[in-house]
């Protein structure tokens, strides 16, 4: 009984792949294909050799019009060779950078990285702006400074026209304290 059983299901999966294809009596042979230029490629009056140097040559030329020097600017984000690098260390590099006895515009202080994002988020694009990860206490924490000033009096007007969501909690600090705390 089993063995008729199995018999019966492999004809009625042979008839079921066969329905596939008896509606279509040519099977798949009078399938188009697709050319670029509209023609069949199949054809025996197709020239394949032509249509492959025709091609080659049409990327060739395209290929020495569009041929260009690139030139990557100073300012975009990259390393060494011009390889890019993280935004992490590029934040790191400007803090770093300063000049210690200059000062900056500390908008956010805390232990979580998306708050103090939030916060610079908030702040106009219209100075340089960094998070970078301390430790204190041995826990992880970050901080969000906004701008580089040569005076307190610049630092002190420049947080003065921030918008008050931004300025709100927000200190002056001298570079170097900022730099000493990410060194520790």
């Amino acid at each position: 009984m089993l063995h008729k059983m199995r018999i019966v299901g492999i004809i009625v999966c042979a008839a079921s792949l066969a329905a596939c294809v008896s509606n279509n009596p040519a099977g798949y042979t009078d399938y188009q294909s697709y050319s670029y230029e509209g023609r069949d490629i199949y054809s025996e009056n197709y020239d394949y050799r032509a249509n492959y140097q025709g091609n080659y040559q049409r990327y060739y030329d395209y290929q020495q019009e569009t041929k260009k020097e690139v030139v990557v600017p100073e300012t975009y984000h990259v390393g060494a060779y011009h390889s890019p690098t993280s935004h992490k260390d590029r934040d790191r590099q400007w803090v770093q950078s300063q000049n210690p006895q200059g000062y900056t515009i500390e908008l956010a202080d805390g232990d979580k990285a998306s708050q103090v994002a939030g916060k610079l988020h908030k702040a106009p694009k219209s100075d340089r702006q960094a998070a970078i990860k301390y430790q204190r206490g041995g826990q992880v924490h970050y901080k969000g400074v906004y701008g580089t000033y040569n005076s307190y009096d610049a630092a002190q007007q420049a947080l003065n026209a921030l918008p008050a969501d931004v300025k709100e909690g927000a200190n002056i600090k001298p570079w170097g304290s900022v730099q000493r705390t990410v060194n520790e």
